[in-house]
């Protein structure tokens, strides 16, 4: 092949340049090869920026492309030494990392249901007995009108006309005219547009960037019940609610359903979840699905080791897979030092999963479905849980106070403890220390120079509420038992509820 020369390689390059193409670029003397890098037509476009940001490295002017090895090596022929522990966290090293001790000493085999465990059925198959959206289009299309800008993939800018497209493909207009009852075929993530892709603040700050995607909004389980409002305009994705949540999932991981087949699920017994990542298989193309605490099943019969239980197809039709009796239990379970030992300890193995990506669990996801085999029905977001039950403010009492408060009203087990953001579940008091179970992102840090940061957690711990408090650089205005606002027992009825109740029980029929 014929050399190019240097002036007209300039001038290639110049041409790529003007036409705003975002690419790493090597050039071999011997020919002009362009090995284009994380370059996809899905991606949000973005926009140039005056602002560098911090987190993506810039290159010498003297430095040729190949100085950045993640340009164009693979992985394997980097030569990196990985870095495989940080900093030891001494609350995380002092306490033990497993339930069962916590469980022993302050757990309660409960003799009877709970009253909020009997009405775990209605709220969970809730989204079968709408026959419309049950929010108004003006309350879920607050996305739309939150997002204006933020950060790609690529950490850079969106563009305005990546917002104007994904609005015109959400086809709003069309809000409400399926109402179809569906079931999901797979667990989802529930997206707040529709898209795949990624969504950040400045990603140059901590907390702004990965993993805090801001279209991730929650996620579904396999064979959870849904409602579907409408479709986007290419069909591709779906808008819809389940028992706690709404938003974009893929079309082709729902199907329709009938009111008789609903119906027939509905009725069923129930089976509950207890263990994560066991096989659901069925006897002719063997796995299917993975379960997942926090998933209910109708139960078609008992034989031997195995739950039978029913699930639907991608053709709408009843499918009966597997699963071991070990792994599930038929009904709501009472509130049990056993069960609670097996489901926390499969908790503890989560790392952190922002919204429930990747399928993992964030703080609150991780106690909505820790307390799903119990039959109690929890909201999605910290906010919502926080307000569950009766609730306890710390108003006006300082960390002491706060500390004394817990351990004299708190149940473990059946208490959440809610700063903004955040909620971790009280398991009762370890070596005289308040202990906490939660999947926690990182602590705040700051250095001297006073730049923010975070040590990652990134998992479910185990802890007290001043974690993080031997690090070099710990921020103490940031410590959680500052923080927190409030705790709630969720399951006992709010006291203004229950003398509702009691005043109606005592008015005579006319």
């Amino acid at each position: 092949m014929k050399s190019k020369s240097s002036e007209e390689l300039s001038g290639a390059l110049a041409e790529l340049n003007n036409i705003g193409l975002n690419m790493n670029t090597t050039v071999w003397m011997g020919g002009l090869l362009l090995v284009l890098g994380g370059c996809s037509t899905h991606t949000p476009i973005a926009a140039p920026s005056s602002k560098p940001l911090n987190v993506i490295p810039q290159l010498e002017t003297n430095q040729s492309v190949l100085a950045d090895p993640f340009c164009c090596m693979l992985p394997q022929d980097l030569g990196f030494k990985l870095p495989e522990y940080g900093p030891k966290v001494n609350d995380l090293e002092r306490f033990e990392q497993s339930i069962a001790p916590y469980v022993a000493r302050n757990g309660l085999d409960r003799e009877d249901l709970l009253e909020v465990q009997t009405t775990f059925e209605g709220r969970y198959f809730s989204p079968w007995n709408y026959s419309a959206p049950p929010q108004k289009v003006q309350e879920v299309t607050w996305p739309l009108r939150a997002y204006k800008g933020g950060y790609g993939s690529n950490l850079r800018p969106v563009v305005p006309a990546w917002f104007e497209s994904i609005k015109n493909t959400s086809n709003f207009e069309a809000y409400g005219s399926l109402n179809q009852k569906a079931i999901a075929l797979k667990r989802m993530d529930i997206r707040a547009l529709p898209t795949d892709k990624p969504l950040y603040k400045d990603p140059s700050l901590p907390g702004e960037g990965y993993p805090f995607d801001l279209l991730q909004n929650s996620s579904v389980n396999y064979n959870e019940p849904i409602f579907v409002s409408h479709k986007t305009k290419d069909g591709a994705w779906s808008y819809i609610f389940t028992n706690n949540a709404s938003g974009w999932v893929p079309s082709d991981g729902i199907t329709i359903i009938d009111d008789s087949t609903a119906l027939s699920i509905q009725k069923s017994e129930k089976v509950f979840i207890i263990e994560d990542n066991i096989a659901l298989t069925d006897s002719v193309k063997g796995f299917v699905a993975y379960s997942r605490i926090g998933m209910v099943l109708p139960l078609d019969r008992v034989e031997g080791d195995y739950y039978y239980v029913k699930t639907v197809d991608s053709n709408s039709s009843i499918k009966i897979l597997s699963i071991p009796k070990r792994s599930a239990h038929v009904g709501v379970s009472r509130l049990n030092k056993n069960d609670m030992i097996a489901i926390g300890t499969d908790m503890l193995k989560n790392t952190y999963g922002w919204g429930g990506m990747y399928g993992e669990r964030d703080c609150s996801s991780m106690i909505r479905d820790m307390m799903t085999p119990f039959g109690i029905w929890l909201p999605r977001n910290s906010s919502s849980q926080s307000k569950k039950g009766e609730v306890i403010s710390f108003l006006g009492l300082n960390d002491d106070e706060k500390l004394s408060l817990i351990k004299e009203k708190g149940v473990p087990f059946e208490t959440i403890i809610y700063l903004k953001g955040h909620v971790l579940l009280y398991v009762g008091s370890y070596q005289e220390s308040v202990m906490v179970m939660h999947n926690i992102w990182g602590i705040r840090t700051i250095d001297k120079a006073g730049n923010k940061g975070r040590h990652i957690i990134g998992k479910a711990v185990i802890s007290t509420l001043e974690l993080g408090a031997d690090l070099e650089n710990y921020d103490p205005e940031m410590k959680l038992l500052t923080r927190v606002e409030s705790m709630n027992i969720f399951t006992k009825i709010p006291l203004t509820l229950a003398r509702e109740n009691k005043n109606k029980s005592k008015k005579k029929p006319l």
